[in-house]
Formats: C-alpha cells, structure tokens, sequence
C-alpha cells in the first residue's frame, strides 16, 4: 500500500508543506473550477465544504496515506471553514448533500481537462461519534480519485482566502481567478457559457436564453467582482467583446492586489438569528434563508428585511402575495450595496488605493448623474411654463429638425420617435428625453448639461455618499 501512494505523488507535492492555518494550501484540479450542478444548485457553504474535504485528502496522499475513504474530526472541518456557528447540523446537512449532488465538471480552456458528466461529488460519506468527537468519512468517486488527489493541471488555491467570500458568485471567480492569475486573463466564453457555473444554479435552457445579459451583469458579476477585489489578493476586471450591437463573450482581466495588506479575520457568513426570527415572521422559512444567505450575504438580507415588511404592511396597490418571491426581487440592489459599503470601508483606510480612486470615480459619476437629472428636470419645468402657441411652434421646428437628421442617415432620431411625436406629443417616453435636449441645446448652448466643478460640489453636499454604489 506504501508504494501506491509513491506512484501517486509528484516531486512538487513533496515540496509543498502546510504552511500554518492561516496559508492552508491545496491544489484544484481545473475541470473543477467551472462545475455546473446537474441534480441540486450547488451553496457557497457547500462548495467551500468540498474545498476542505478536497485539501484534507491530499494532505494525507503527501503524508503517505494512500486511502480510498478519507477521514476528520468534524471540528477540523470546521476550522477550516472558519465557520464560527455553533450550529454543526448545517454543516452535516450539506455533508450529506454532496452524496446526491451531480455535477458536470468543465475548465473555461477548450480541451482542458476531462469532462465527467452525471459525477455526484462525493461517492460515500459518513458522520459518526467516536468518544465523544463527531467524525466524517468521506470518499470521492473511484474513476475521477487520482485526478482530485493529484491533478496534472490544477489551480492552487488558499483555504484562509476563499473562506473570507460570501457568496458563491465571487468564491467560483476567485477559484477562476487563481487558474489564470499568471497569464493575467481568463479564457474569451460566451456569457451565457459563465451563467451556470458562477451562480451554481441549475440549468434551464429557457430560462438562460431569456435571460438579459445587463441583469446577470448587474446582479451577479459586478457584486462578485467587487467583493474579489475588496476581499482578496487578486483584483478583476470585466471585459465585454460585442457581436454586432450585442455583448457575445466575456472574459476577466485578472492583476495582483499590491495595494491591499489582507487582514483574514471574517468567518463565512450566516443569516443573524433576528434576521432568521424577521423572515420567519414574514413567512419565509430557515432554509430559505440561508439559500438567500448564500447568494447575496447576510448584510443584504438586514437591510431587505424592513423594507419587505413596509411592503407587506401597506397593500397599496395591491397585498404581497408571495413574501419570498418579492424579497428575492429585493435582494440583489440590497447585495450590491453592501458590497459597495464594504469597498468604500477599504478605500477610506488608504486614499490612494485603487479602490479609493474608483470609489471617487463613482462618486462623481454618480453626482453627475443626479445634476443632469435635475437640469432635465429644470429644462421640463422651463419648456412647461411656455404659452400652447409657443409650445406647438418650436415642437414644429424641432419636429423639422428631427426628419433633416433622419434624412442624413442612420442616427439619434428613429422614425418611430418621429411618429410618435407627432401622433403622441413630446410627454411620450420615446421622445421627451430627446426633445428637451434639443430644446436646451437651441435655447442655452451645446453644454447645457456639462457641470461645473461647482455643480457638481453642491449635488456632493445635498447627497453625501446617499445614491453612490
């Protein structure tokens, strides 16, 4: 049995030691690291849980321990997890999960790796007390052992990092990350490609092709990129490639975080008990919650909580009929917030971080953003205290200007925005926006919604940091 467990080590696995618990080290084959549930979508506790079985089991292939069922103290999972719950009975549950949960295993590089369809992660898996210590025994399914245990391609990864992540979004892409950190960009994928693994839901195809890429833009890649890049020592970029006038494929620009000095203290996170209680009063259930945990933090869920209990309290226009299905609605503005907070947070610790820079930008871009909803505002206000005589005259001429633009070739001016300005007015939605600009532009100048400096300092001491995410 010794010399089996020789013939599966590699020189490099002897020459990489656990470096302390703080730098728990232990390497993920690729074909992991974008693995889409086929049976039961897949939570960020449970797939951290899979990391530490993953990394227990290689430790004991380095220390000559070539066998088939492997074996902890549950408290050493946990340790690793830096799950600071008393509340074992989760981490039994997605234990037992991993019996029933198929996945298909795929690497973002074409032909990288093998591909295992209908493989469950784990292929036996027991908890038992011995002396008073709860113990769990677990093996992984015999064809795919040797390259769990030891990769020929693989991503090395640090456990203390990964349990810093909140959500199963940023925990996949920071994995992703680690594969492709020293070639310092992901592989081009279809966007549609990146949905399934980096949510860990399950597929469905009609679903997925309804889908508005904006939506999994906004809800799920710029939280998780955030929360890499505010947590971790790798920071990510999106980068968008277009097919016509559409975003086709994406890919992830990945750089060392030089700025950052990690401090690694953050245990997973799980929902509060007044939360739990909250929910439970508005008719969610525990498990509910901690699913909503998984996807989008405890902060977001604090801070959905009231304001799914004012909706439910005023049943104008009409009551809540679903609890759940309208806090879901809640939950992914409330997630990107806190992820913002947390950003903002580390940015003010060092004004010229990245983060403080880009905290800035958007600061600005959002005070630019309200200033020109106001000067709009104002430009209606204006253009609203008018005589109907003067009204109809420049909505004429600028009815006139609009069909020469037309003319010129593909543009601004639509033919339907034509039609129904002349048909509905210049209140319809496809033109008020267009219509009060040129009536600015040919009344106050070209820069009309151009602010100043001083602009812009007046919106910053009206709002504060309120509205900048």
């Amino acid at each position: 049995m010794q010399q089996a467990s020789v013939s599966l080590r590699s020189s490099e696995d002897i020459q990489v030691q656990d470096r302390g618990d703080g730098d728990r080290l232990f390497k993920k084959p690729v074909s992991t690291l974008a693995m889409s549930a086929r049976s039961h979508p897949i939570t960020v506790l449970g797939r951290k849980t899979y990391n530490v079985l993953l990394c227990l089991a290689q430790e004991e292939l380095r220390k000559g321990k070539d066998v088939e069922v492997h074996r902890a103290p549950l408290s050493e999972v946990v340790h690793l997890l830096e799950y600071d719950s008393n509340d074992l009975e989760l981490i039994k549950k997605h234990f037992r999960a991993m019996l029933t949960t198929t996945v298909e295993w795929q690497s973002p590089t074409t032909g990288e790796g093998d591909s295992w369809i209908g493989c469950s992660l784990l292929a036996q898996a027991s908890i038992e007390k011995v002396r008073g210590q709860v113990w769990i025994s677990w093996a992984f399914a015999p064809a795919l052992r040797h390259e769990l245990l030891n990769p020929r391609v693989f991503a090395r990864m640090n456990l203390a990092m990964i349990a810093q992540l909140r959500t199963y979004a940023a925990v996949c892409l920071y994995e992703v990350a680690n594969r492709y950190k020293n070639v310092g960009q992901s592989p081009r994928k279809e966007w549609r490609w990146w949905h399934d693994p980096i949510t860990g839901r399950l597929p469905d195809a009609a679903r997925l092709e309804k889908l508005d890429y904006s939506f999994f833009k906004r809800d799920v890649l710029k939280p998780a990129i955030a929360e890499v890049n505010a947590v971790t020592d790798l920071q990510l970029e999106l980068k968008e490639h277009k097919q016509g006038r559409f975003i086709h494929e994406i890919q992830f620009l990945i750089r060392p975080n030089e700025q950052r000095q990690l401090a690694l203290e953050q245990a997973p996170e799980k929902a509060d008990l007044e939360s739990v209680r909250q929910a439970r009063d508005l008719g969610i259930s525990d498990a509910r919650v901690e699913k909503i945990v998984d996807t989008y933090g405890a902060e977001a869920l604090a801070t959905a909580l009231p304001d799914l209990r004012r909706r439910i309290e005023t049943p104008f226009p009409e009551p809540v009929r679903d609890p759940e299905r309208y806090l879901l609605s809640l939950m992914p503005g409330h997630a990107q917030r806190a992820t913002s907070r947390a950003v903002a947070v580390e940015a003010r610790k060092d004004p010229g971080s990245r983060e403080s820079q880009e905290l800035q930008s958007r600061r600005r871009e959002a005070y630019e953003t309200a200033w020109k909803a106001a000067r709009l505002k104002a430009v209606e206000d204006d253009f609203r205290k008018l005589s109907a005589t003067e009204q109809a005259q420049i909505a004429g001429e600028i009815l006139r200007t609009m069909e020469q633009l037309m003319l010129k070739g593909p543009g601004p001016i639509h033919p339907q925005m034509i039609k129904r300005l002349k048909t509905d007015g210049w209140t319809h939605d496809l033109v008020k926006r267009r219509f009060l600009s040129m009536y600015a532009e040919a009344t106050v100048g070209k820069d009309w919604n151009v602010p100043t400096d001083q602009d812009l300092l007046t919106v910053a001491a009206q709002l504060g940091d309120a509205g900048v995410h």
